[in-house]
């Protein structure tokens, strides 16, 4: 166990170092800090845009279908949608930590407040302004517009601050509390959504539970035991406490004297469990018992969702499959100024009911691309460690132009027009690669594979291994069709920059 005179000196260089303290906190810093800056941001974009997006439709409408202004909507409409829109937006909790939200729950939460927002705005017309002037027309524009600059204002807002994170800024500063292993299993959770919201200055651990000697990835100074937390939280800048389940000594009694106290303290506490971690759940909290009620999604939405990504397979298929044909001439023409072989590449993978199949690549590769990976042994024992190769020597030079850009990867579209895949899922796997996932190989053929997924878009082929294997695991178990969009609208982004792409 860490000796008293080693914890206070691991809290006075947490408390000298972390950014945030009266040393380094500058003006900016505290803003960031301060818990109402993210709401109000959100606020006044989401204002700012709706009245954008009123102002446009008033403006595409009397342009295009010749309606005066005046007789759109009622004068100083403003002065009711403006207080009516920001009562909705709130009543659907569109401001309890909007930095914090996952993409795909900040997407649904978005699309259905602003959804609502208008339907309650027409009924509401009808009583309040039935005898002035409205245009249908401008509303179905203004609804369109609102949604669109609204998602583009909130996640503008989350670029925003994800860069800020990147640089240190305006992280929450954090303790975690618990053992080392239920600690480095929360790390990896955001390590692998690349959440920098955090700020971990250090970790108190229950040396008590097995495994609680800290590992060298904790990085992490180690602050004292986890009955120590209260010293640790006033002898730092720390604004939140994790507390890493199931390492919570005495039981109940040790964390409700925690969360009591924590309570009087005005301090953000977060538990964390491996088993909630990893089932996507509906929750409630008993207002009786006090105890949490997790339930499953309505069937109904989850058939809903199911049958909305068989449409968007099909269309997206048919859509890239006119694209690669369109394609081929022309890859074919360069592909054969270069090397003389074939045009595609075939790529066996596991389908869900466990057997190979195949889909169509344009090939990047020399002919003997084979013949040499045989060869060279060095290249054979990288080649194993992650089934890929940066600067592979095998590629062609119009095969690293295909490669930087996708474009090998749209013949693809064939398969997924066929149904052999699906536009986002799990990443295909090779026969020789089912031995990474273990007991999560079943887990993995639950879902149709994907031509892109949630590995490609958080890190495509700069991850190792372990972490694609953990991002398709993370992805299985929170899928939605709105988690699908999210991803679908990333690949275009990342393939347009060219990022992680080798």
């Amino acid at each position: 166990m860490a000796t008293q005179e080693s914890i206070i000196t691991s809290q006075e260089a947490v408390k000298s170092q972390v950014p945030g303290t009266a040393r380094s906190r500058s003006a900016f810093s505290r803003l960031l800090n301060w818990p109402a800056t993210p709401k109000v941001a959100y606020f006044g974009g989401d204002l700012f845009v709706l009245t954008l997006a009123h102002a446009i439709a008033l403006r595409l409408v009397a342009h295009f279908l010749s309606i005066p202004l005046s007789a759109q909507n009622p004068l100083e409409y403003h002065r009711f949608y403006i207080p009516f829109f920001a009562v909705v937006l709130y009543l659907f909790e569109g401001y309890k930590h909007p930095e914090l939200r996952r993409p795909e729950q900040e997407l649904e939460r978005s699309c259905k407040a602003v959804t609502a927002s208008f339907l309650g705005l027409v009924l509401f017309n009808f009583v309040a302004f039935r005898s002035q002037p409205f245009s249908r027309y401008m509303l179905a524009t203004w609804f369109c517009l609102g949604l669109l600059l609204l998602l583009a204002s909130r996640f503008t807002m989350r670029s925003i601050y994800g860069a800020l994170w990147k640089r240190g800024w305006g992280r929450r500063p954090t303790l975690l509390i618990g053992s080392a292993e239920g600690i480095a299993e929360y790390q990896q959770l955001l390590s692998i959504q690349r959440h920098h919201g955090y700020d971990f200055i250090g970790a108190l651990l229950d040396f008590r539970a097995p495994g609680s000697s800290p590992p060298p990835s904790l990085r992490l100074p180690v602050l004292g035991s986890v009955f120590e937390w209260e010293q640790a939280v006033t002898s730092t800048p720390a604004q939140v406490l994790v507390v890493a389940h199931p390492a919570i000594p005495n039981g109940d009694d040790w964390l409700g004297k925690l969360l009591r106290r924590t309570k009087e303290m005005r301090l953000d506490v977060e538990i964390y469990s491996n088993v909630l971690a990893t089932a996507n759940l509906n929750f409630e909290h008993d207002e009786f018992s006090g105890s949490f009620r997790f339930f499953s999604k309505p069937a109904w939405s989850l058939r809903l969702q199911r049958a909305l990504k068989q449409v968007m397979d099909r269309v997206i298929g048919f859509i890239g499959s006119l694209v690669a044909l369109l394609l081929i001439p022309i890859v074919y023409l360069a592909i054969r100024i270069e090397e003389k072989g074939p045009l595609f590449y075939r790529s066996a993978f596991v389908a869900q009911d466990g057997r190979t199949r195949y889909y169509l690549k344009f090939r990047t590769m020399r002919v003997d691309a084979d013949q040499i990976l045989a060869r060279d042994a060095t290249l054979r024992e990288r080649f194993r460690e992650k089934h890929k190769l940066i600067d592979d020597p095998r590629v062609t030079r119009i095969g690293k132009f295909l490669r930087k850009y996708s474009i090998d990867e749209y013949p693809q579209f064939f398969s997924i027009l066929k149904g052999d895949l699906s536009l986002v899922g799990p990443r295909t796997i090779r026969r020789e690669e089912a031995d990474h996932y273990g007991p999560h190989l079943a887990k993995l053929l639950s879902c149709k594979p994907g031509l892109t997924g949630f590995w490609q878009v958080m890190g495509r082929q700069t991850t190792t291994y372990a972490e694609r294997v953990r991002m398709d695991m993370f992805y299985v178990d929170r899928w939605s069709i709105w988690l699908d969009v999210i991803i679908a609208a990333k690949t275009v982004w990342k393939v347009a920059k060219a990022e992680g792409a080798y």
